[in-house]
């Protein structure tokens, strides 16, 4: 028996897994049920191992799906997720992968101006910004701040020193995040582990 053309392909190529593959996505049951443990004892979750090793996919595929099926929390099982990955203007990232969990569509504007709130205000304007909508519909949200290590090459490492102000602020604000419990914000990032060092820095 021959598989038709139309089936698709479970090989994802060279791109990690997403949410929509997560069907295709097996044998890491262990290792999302420790994500999932990890996650609820502090709302905060590092995915460290070396390139290449399927973090991304662990995250996007495994944990996602595990939350979105209410694994974790009891009394609020609706998701929203925002993806982002630090780049060369964490704070810009951060403020567009927030306003996308919104109902409009972000413009350039609104995301220069809640980047630019960001910035002077911390944590503070991410929670004003997401907090009726949260509370109300009683949704948790998911921060997946991916290839973290990035914040290395373009900030602190940087000799620029406004690059390094905005990553040591990029930092102090998702930590504020986690910390709070204003809002049920869960942090989860993903970082190569030879970057592991560099968090000395914090």
């Amino acid at each position: 028996m021959t598989a038709s053309t139309t089936d698709p392909c479970p090989f994802v190529g060279l791109r990690p897994f997403e949410r929509d593959d997560s069907l295709f996505y097996f044998g890491r049951d262990e290792q999302i049920k420790a994500l999932l443990q990890s996650l609820d004892h502090s709302r905060f979750l590092a995915v460290v191992g070396s390139s290449g090793c399927g973090k991304s996919s662990l995250v996007r595929a495994g944990l996602v799906p595990a939350l979105a099926a209410g694994f974790l929390v009891q009394q609020r099982d609706r998701w929203r997720v925002a993806t982002m990955k630090p780049g060369e203007a964490p704070i810009t990232h951060l403020a567009e992968a927030l306003l996308s969990t919104e109902q409009q569509p972000a413009t350039v504007e609104s995301i220069a101006t809640l980047a630019e709130l960001l910035y002077e205000e911390g944590a503070e304007a991410a929670l004003d910004l997401l907090e009726s909508g949260h509370n109300a519909a009683q949704i948790n949200l998911l921060l997946i701040v991916d290839q973290f290590e990035e914040l290395f090459r373009f900030g602190l490492n940087h000799t620029d020193p406004e690059a390094r102000d905005q990553a040591e602020s990029f930092v102090a604000l998702l930590l504020r995040l986690a910390g709070q419990r204003r809002l049920p914000i869960y942090l989860c990032i993903t970082m190569r582990s030879d970057f592991l060092g560099d968090c000395d820095a914090f």
